[in-house]
């Protein structure tokens, strides 16, 4: 991990924005360490160390919040972040990746089954279908999804609720055999006692892509949402609660957890090869 001293604001758009901020805080004074900027902003000592360091720039909000207490021109960090989010189109997911494997919780509605509960073939169907890329590409790219399931593993694995289209259990994604063993792979993980699995029924009203809310070590939040090929990863709390609300309703319409893995199960036998 880099020091401040190591940081090449020439490297990337992450580190120049983050020796930005670490110029500006130092430019204050000797009280304005990380911790006393943290407090300033609402946020950690930490999230402004990775700011600084390049690894996990801010969102919108915060690179306004940091604008603000550190004097910086207006715009002059949030149209940083803009063009991130604008340039690394595939990436969009990776500050959400990284809180993921830190939650203490995981509250999601997906329209397609999630990352962490994924087998080989259905992760390999579902990027065969959305990347169109090469199957050498890919195999790396399911290789690294799996890897990240291990934190399912560890001796304190986050509670997860996750409320499922009940059209994503049904769609024919990579053939029959794929599903019944993806299905499958779901009851196997709702009979451990932190994951709990609903199913939206086909009646009910999804939104048009997938909500996933996280509830960190320290008792952070942040919200999630997904598209085909957008994303936004959010800690703002006002963001935070609304997603909430969209979480809320659509458990509320969702089928209990008994009645659910009695659905999963007739749907797994009517999947065939």
């Amino acid at each position: 991990m880099p020091g401040a001293k190591d940081l090449d604001p020439g490297d990337s758009i992450e580190q120049y924005l983050g020796n930005r901020v670490r110029e500006a805080r130092l430019a204050l004074g000797r009280e304005w360490t990380q911790a006393y900027l943290a407090a300033k902003v609402f946020s950690s000592g930490s999230r402004i160390s990775e700011i600084e360091r390049g690894e996990d720039p801010p969102d919108r909000d915060l690179a306004k919040k940091l604008e603000i207490v550190l004097r910086l021109p207006p715009g002059s960090l949030v149209d940083l972040v803009k063009i991130l989010t604008d340039q690394n189109v595939r990436d969009y997911a990776k500050t959400y990746m990284r809180r993921q494997l830190e939650a203490t919780a995981i509250h999601e509605f997906s329209i397609v089954v999630p990352g962490l509960l994924q087998t080989a073939g259905y992760a390999r169907a579902v990027m065969e279908a959305g990347l169109a890329g090469d199957s050498a590409q890919i195999g790396s790219f399911v290789g690294r999804r799996l890897e990240r399931q291990a934190v399912l593993d560890q001796a304190d694995p986050p509670w997860m609720m996750i409320v499922l289209d009940e059209a994503c259990l049904r769609r024919d994604m990579g053939g029959g055999q794929v599903m019944r063993e993806q299905v499958e792979h779901l009851l196997a993980m709702s009979e451990r006692p932190n994951v709990n699995i609903q199913v939206l029924p086909m009646k009910g009203a999804p939104v048009p892509g997938s909500v996933a809310l996280l509830t960190l070590p320290k008792g952070e939040r942040g919200a999630y949402t997904e598209g085909f090929s957008t994303g936004n990863y959010t800690e703002e709390p006002a963001e935070v609660m609304r997603f909430q609300r969209v979480y809320d309703l659509l458990q509320q319409g969702a089928l209990g957890v008994r009645a659910s893995l009695e659905l999963m199960r007739a749907i797994a036998k009517e999947h065939h090869d």
